[in-house]
């Protein structure tokens, strides 16, 4: 981006424009203007239309006296009119807090406040009424551009003419925080760039990519990029659909998706309630999946019914976007019982630390993952005690001051590499034992006829007591014998769960996770 601040006669191009996240979405526009970008809400729009809603809504922001480093809320589903505002935001420094659309007012009311929103950005799908969005401001409307409401003051001033670098923040994704308060996670463009170049060619995508991820969980970014950073075409799965499985279905099928980036949780949802009309994906040809851990029966299950599907399974963090790919073969050995991590993506390392900072180089033994990589957030947004527990010196190098980020979740290394092996904040001690929950699960799930499983920990005095909820096919409904027998068959008896509950379903997060704390009631 050129301004009129930009130094001259340094000796650089005068086209050396800075790697921003909006051009690199875009990267492709001149080279396909009339191809499909984005469908959504029952529309389709070429890259033509999407750049030049970009500029409008550029303007419009601009000439409300917005200045370099604003912040902008935007709350509404994802679509063509919110990848135009990040867009528009990216150009012009501006810094993009996306919001899902069917948030609770006095969580949005909450986020608003704490990053000073200087715009609030209403669009389609948001169950926010303008009487909600001008109160959440505590400003008035003040611009009506096509299906988008933007809220904010009339801002006067002269503006700063800063320059638009690679460092600036582009976007901040709040994430639930172990305090209760959501976290906002900032990321600059350098960062988010070197990320999503990896999954440009780490996911190689297929031209007709779903989404199902709602705006505020940074798949929503991940799967715009994955598909118009490849010139292809992004379908942005509507909200009331994803959330029924044989509506999701037919929406697949009917728009001939040929890629579907989602959470684990939602294939076991469709094959729990699709079953084997799942065949009629005939032009599936791949799921991209991450954010929780993939279990090998799943896959197992779902090859059955569409026996070349292709995965690829995508690890890491909001911090982080992502850092690591791998494909899982067809078919998937006998003999393993997870699916690995993946290979990092070149210019990132992920580390297995023990708990003095030495690296783990032995097969079987438990650590914690450490990333370094050029990827990595600024921090959380105005909370540096938070920030400084998950970016730490190097354990190996401290004195370099090189940061890493402490993922909190743990792995073992196998034979075909790392192993999730459950989070960190998720262990407790039985009888002097560290236990992680999620060994449990996994354990659980490997039964026949065991289509989910969620282990809590409940404190009764000095000791914890497990409970496992699960949800089970008919034939097995109730059978907490058969489930304790297995599990004393493959763990240590401290860990077999003192209780089973049977229940039809488990809950979810907006981001279709599994919502672990909805157990914590047991």
């Amino acid at each position: 981006m050129t301004d009129d601040h930009s130094p001259q006669g340094a000796g650089y191009p005068h086209d050396w424009d800075p790697v921003l996240v909006g051009r690199f979405i875009m990267r492709h526009a001149t080279r396909v203007p009339q191809a499909t970008a984005i469908v959504a809400h029952g529309r389709g729009h070429t890259y033509a239309e999407l750049a030049a809603a970009a500029e409008s809504y550029g303007t419009v922001l601009r000439d409300a006296g917005l200045q370099h480093g604003d912040t902008v809320a935007v709350c509404m589903e994802p679509g063509f009119e919110s990848v135009s505002v990040l867009l528009a935001c990216s150009e012009a420094g501006y810094v993009f807090v996306p919001l899902n659309a069917d948030q609770p007012v006095s969580r949005i009311a909450d986020i608003c406040h704490r990053i000073d929103a200087r715009m609030f950005v209403v669009g389609p799908g948001s169950s926010l009424s303008a009487v909600d969005a001008r109160e959440l401001a505590s400003r008035s409307a003040m611009a009506q551009e096509d299906t988008l409401t933007l809220h904010g003051p009339p801002m006067a001033g002269q503006r700063t003419g800063r320059l638009v670098l690679e460092s600036d923040v582009a976007y901040v994704i709040f994430t639930s925080g172990s305090t209760g308060a959501p976290k906002g996670v900032t990321m600059s463009h350098r960062a988010a760039v070197v990320a999503l170049r990896a999954i440009t060619h780490g996911c190689d995508a297929y031209p007709r990519l779903a989404s199902v991820a709602p705006l505020g969980f940074d798949f929503s970014i991940l799967d715009t990029v994955a598909a118009l950073g490849t010139g292809g075409t992004v379908f942005f799965v509507p909200r009331q659909v994803t959330m029924h499985p044989f509506r999701l279905l037919e929406y697949l099928r009917d728009h001939r998706i040929q890629q579907l980036h989602c959470v684990p949780t939602l294939m076991q949802v469709l094959l729990t309630h699709c079953g084997t009309r799942l065949a009629e994906l005939t032009e599936l040809r791949r799921i991209v999946t991450g954010g929780e851990e993939i279990l090998v029966p799943v896959l197992d299950r779902l090859r059955k019914v569409l026996p070349g599907l292709e995965f690829t399974i995508m690890y890491g963090q909001t911090e982080s976007i992502c850092c690591t790919f791998g494909h899982v073969p067809n078919p998937i050995p006998a003999t393993q019982r997870a699916i690995p991590l993946g290979s990092a993506y070149p210019g990132a390392e992920l580390l297995l630390l023990d708990n003095h900072g030495a690296r783990i180089t032995e097969p079987g033994v438990t650590g914690e993952l450490y990333l370094r990589a050029a990827s990595l957030f600024n921090g959380y947004w105005q909370d540096p005690e938070t920030t400084a527990r998950a970016l730490v010196p190097d354990p190996q190098r401290p004195h370099s001051g090189e940061l890493l980020l402490r993922t909190g979740d743990l792995a073992v290394l196998g034979p075909d590499g790392l192993i999730f092996a459950g989070r960190r904040d998720h262990q407790v001690q039985i009888y002097g034992n560290r236990v992680e929950l999620g060994e449990i699960e996994r354990c659980i799930t490997a039964i026949p006829l065991v289509r989910e499983a969620l282990v809590t920990a409940h404190q009764e005095g000095p000791a914890h007591r497990l409970i496992a909820t699960v949800v089970t096919d008919d034939e097995l409904r109730g059978d907490s014998t058969r489930i304790r027998d297995h599990c004393r068959t493959h763990l240590p008896a401290y860990m077999v769960p003192a209780q089973i509950q049977f229940v039809d379903n488990l809950s979810y997060l907006p981001s279709g996770k599994l919502d672990r704390n909805a157990g914590d009631a047991g």
